[in-house]
């Protein structure tokens, strides 16, 4: 009998173990990730700054095209925002999910990003609220502040959310996991003109 106890301790040792290494592996790559994101976005910025007015430049993170910074200050992020949406492009970073040809045009620029649990990524919208900003900054240096006017949960099947609400105007919606992937939070900004 305490043969079989010690088998089924040492088993629980080990799967424990090895379940702390997973964890610590996967918010170790993330910590490392968001590092890397704060170096880019610090480039991005720099190049910008040194662009003569209105020239567009050419960013890249981990070999995928970006297409703007998305700063919600708030819940303190900043964020390349890769053109394409893919598993591959989610794991890295925010990515373009719908809209415009570039962030600031008229029309709903939707952003879709990863809710983890450690705060990266989109993992901190929740706590954003109606009346909130978000800044979108094109690869033009032109950065438009949008407010938050609503949010809401929708199914995942459901994509209604990536048609503009007023037409003409420049709105911004933000796409994350949310209620153990079962539905999708959607956070929904219009242009911020008296800013």
């Amino acid at each position: 009998m305490n043969k079989i106890y010690n088998i089924l301790l040492v088993s629980l040792i080990l799967a424990a173990t090895i379940v702390g290494i997973m964890i610590a592996v996967k918010y170790g790559r993330n910590y490392i990730n968001e590092q890397e994101i704060k170096e880019t976005v610090a480039e991005i910025e720099e190049n910008l700054e040194n662009s003569k007015n209105g020239e567009k430049i050419q960013s890249v993170y981990k070999g995928y095209a970006i297409e703007g910074i998305l700063e919600i200050p708030k819940i303190e992020i900043k964020y390349p925002i890769i053109i394409d949406t893919t598993e591959e492009t989610m794991k890295i970073s925010i990515t373009k999910f719908w809209g415009p040809e570039e962030p600031n045009e008229i029309g709903n620029y939707t952003i879709a990003g990863h809710n983890n649990r450690d705060g990266t990524m989109f993992g901190k919208t929740k706590y954003l609220q109606k009346g909130d900003i978000l800044k979108l900054t094109n690869l033009n240096n032109i950065v438009v502040n949008y407010r938050i006017f609503d949010i809401y949960s929708v199914n995942p099947n459901d994509t209604s959310y990536v048609k503009s609400i007023e037409e003409g105007a420049r709105e911004v919606t933000l796409i994350t996991c949310t209620k153990g992937h079962e539905e999708r939070l959607i956070i929904k900004a219009r242009e911020e003109k008296n800013i």
